[in-house]
């Protein structure tokens, strides 16, 4: 993901990161998808309106985003959106711990519900939604996590179990593609993580980047279409 946004970014010899938002944007989907598609059980599930597809392995339907363009705490991380389609997804999660109380003025607005719609209509009963959240920018990837979380109030996650972070590389060539393992969910916390570990080819910075001392760069948020979920925006 990280390797082919940067290397779009490169050959595009813009002056702005907008490039590296946009293919990044794509890759975050795609490559998962190519990584993730010849496991057992692996589907993928195209979501109403939506132009990329999510994996469904076993009972796990997995979402990724990013949630920082810095290293920040994952466990007080904030969904990018309450778009449509993230209220459908979280029909998938567990329920948030609190409700809208309609005397509490101070407690926020309801979390809106949805139903299911499209090929999300059709996953199996028992399916959880996997949270994949990331936190890149133009210059690297730099952190990322995966586990189980409801969906609060005002985009907050609740999580359901520790969210586990993934492996990164400490050194990659530019734009070479080195797999990171995931590793298994605590088991006692959900089944979703059983069987073969998949292998993602997300890449951190690059090593000339940091041979150099190059500062870590902001890339602009790709275009939004109507179709877009949205992506971090602090």
């Amino acid at each position: 993901m990280q390797a082919n946004a940067q290397a779009a970014q490169e050959q595009a010899a813009s002056r702005t990161t907008r490039t590296y938002g946009t293919s990044r944007y794509e890759n975050q989907y795609e490559r998962l998808q190519d990584e993730l598609k010849d496991l057992p059980g692996a589907r993928a599930v195209k979501p109403f309106g939506f132009s990329y597809e999510l994996m469904l392995i076993g009972n796990g339907l997995l979402y990724p985003f990013r949630y920082s363009k810095t290293k920040s705490d994952v466990r007080t991380a904030r969904i990018p959106s309450e778009s449509q389609l993230v209220q459908e997804l979280f029909t998938f999660a567990p329920a948030p711990k609190h409700t809208q109380d309609p005397f509490d003025l101070d407690f926020g607005p309801a979390v809106p519900t949805a139903e299911p719609r499209g090929a999300l209509a059709t996953v199996p009963q028992g399916t959880q939604l996997i949270l994949v959240p990331f936190a890149c920018n133009a210059s690297e990837l730099l952190e990322a996590y995966w586990g189980i979380a409801a969906l609060g109030m005002n985009r907050q996650l609740e999580w359901a179990t520790d969210p586990e972070p993934l492996h990164l590389p400490q050194a990659v060539t530019s734009y070479t593609l080195r797999p990171i393992s995931i590793p298994n969910q605590v088991t006692a916390h959900t089944s979703f993580a059983d069987g073969t570990e998949p292998t993602l080819t997300l890449s951190s910075r690059t090593a000339s980047d940091q041979a150099l001392h190059v500062p870590a760069q902001t890339e602009a948020e790709p275009v939004k279409d109507q179709t877009s979920e949205g992506d971090a925006t602090h």
